[in-house]
């Protein structure tokens, strides 16, 4: 649920994980960006994991939206987050080896307003194993992605 009428929560749906190997990678693990922290790791063979970051949303000085808050990276113009994936060591120090990038910027007023409003988050659904087996990175496009309210 929504926390303040200038915050939006994104649930980050995501499925098809690659497994908890990949090449030399041992155990693989997919967590979310927080500023400069991976958080919320979960196994790479997990079924299905959901996060839920929380966005404040401001404006740009076009109007367009502009998302805010430790999850938030990129420029105000191209803004996104990462999902990380990397090796969970003993110690439970989380090595990154690759990421995902879920951008924001094509989310228009009337769909976050929208999901303010009623407090419920914008989903995104995610299948995150690429085509060759691998865990998904880069700009994550369409039909990786799905995106609802």
């Amino acid at each position: 649920m929504q926390k303040k009428a200038d915050e939006l929560t994104i649930e980050v749906v995501c499925t098809d994980l690659p497994g908890i190997r990949f090449a030399e990678y041992d155990p693989v693990y997919l967590g979310i960006q927080k500023a400069a922290d991976v958080v919320e790791a979960v196994p790479g063979d997990t079924k299905r994991v959901v996060f839920r970051p929380v966005f404040r949303i401001g404006k740009q000085a076009d109007g367009s939206p502009n998302f805010l808050g430790p999850f938030a990276q990129g420029t105000p113009q191209q803004r996104f987050f990462y999902l990380s994936w990397g090796v969970m060591h003993q110690d439970r120090r989380f090595e990154m080896f690759r990421r995902a990038k879920i951008h924001l910027s094509h989310l228009r007023w009337e769909q976050i307003q929208k999901a303010m409003s009623q407090g419920t988050p914008l989903r995104a659904t995610l299948k995150l194993t690429g085509k060759k087996g691998d865990p998904l990175c880069a700009s994550v496009k369409s039909p990786n992605i799905e995106w609802k309210l």
